[in-house]
């Protein structure tokens, strides 16, 4: 039984395409429909329902591909930990990360680790708490940094590190000499802010709401460095962790009332083995000193 053929049939189950499943294979479609028809015929049944424009598995191919994709995971894993004896002269940690830790302890981490392991590759991408589960789930990248609340109970995780969420505005606003900013400071207050998928905006809108606030957006975005020059640019007052502020000079910090902390984590797939790259990122965050 060709170990291709078993990979290409469990990618088209993946994707419900043979078109799809190719281009994740880089490989011609034509040779992939072929490699599963010659499975089909070795194994003397149909794997895929290929009426209509999506592809369904059958009872058979459920079941069977199900094993096999069970399989390849196991034969992938003892690859990696035959990768792993090489002592880390090679490897990679591919990291999912909200846009607030790329302003934060992120970039330390991230130095420190590549000097004492220059072998490693380390592969940072950047979204929403929710965009990184995602990623996590597909297994697109191996770790992620995210608000401890958002991590799922099939998870392994470990608390890295806490955060406060901070009003930050520009020197000469009228809050900037304020030791705290509370209900009365926020109802009406312009700001320039992150949207929905970003800690900075749930966090702030959790204490909003409740309290009956509602600010004024002049300013939202996907973008971090935008939502602070628009800060910066007295657009509106903007929220930011107190880890962030070393990457926005211009802007003054000013706790909530009362204070606003986030806990975050790294976690992992639980039921996949991780590679001692990620191993040992794990290991090395929990024991950084910045």
């Amino acid at each position: 039984m060709n170990l291709k053929a078993l990979k290409y049939a469990v990618e088209v189950a993946r994707t419900g395409s043979f078109t799809q499943a190719a281009q994740r294979l880089h490989i011609a479609q034509s040779a992939l429909s072929m490699a599963v028809a010659r499975l089909e015929t070795e194994l003397g049944v149909p794997l895929f329902n290929r009426a209509g424009k999506r592809i369904t598995l059958t009872a058979e191919g459920a079941r069977f591909l199900g094993r096999v994709e069970h399989l390849l995971q196991g034969l992938n894993n003892a690859r990696q930990e035959l990768t792993d004896l090489e002592q880390l002269r090679t490897g990679e940690v591919r990291l999912g990360f909200a846009p607030m830790f790329g302003m934060g302890l992120l970039p330390q981490w991230l130095q420190a680790f590549h000097q004492r392991y220059p072998g490693v590759v380390l592969t940072a991408i950047e979204g929403g708490g929710q965009e990184v589960g995602r990623r996590l789930e597909a297994r697109e990248v191996d770790l992620g940094l995210m608000d401890s609340r958002r991590v799922r109970a099939h998870w392994e995780s470990v608390a890295v590190d806490s955060d406060e969420l901070l009003v930050c505005v520009p020197a000469g606003h009228p809050l900037a000499t304020r030791a705290s900013v509370g209900s009365a400071d926020l109802d009406g207050l312009k700001m320039a802010l992150l949207d929905e998928r970003f800690a900075q905006r749930v966090m702030l809108d959790e204490y909003c709401k409740p309290r009956g606030i509602t600010y004024q957006i002049v300013l939202q975005s996907n973008d971090a460095p935008l939502i602070v020059q628009g800060a910066e640019r007295h657009m509106g007052a903007t929220t930011l962790f107190r880890s962030n502020l070393n990457a926005a000079p211009g802007l003054v910090g000013i706790p909530f009332d009362p204070p606003q902390r986030l806990d975050f984590s790294l976690c992992w797939q639980a039921s996949d083995y991780l590679s001692l790259a990620n191993r040992r990122f794990v290991e090395f965050v929990l024991g950084f000193s910045a």
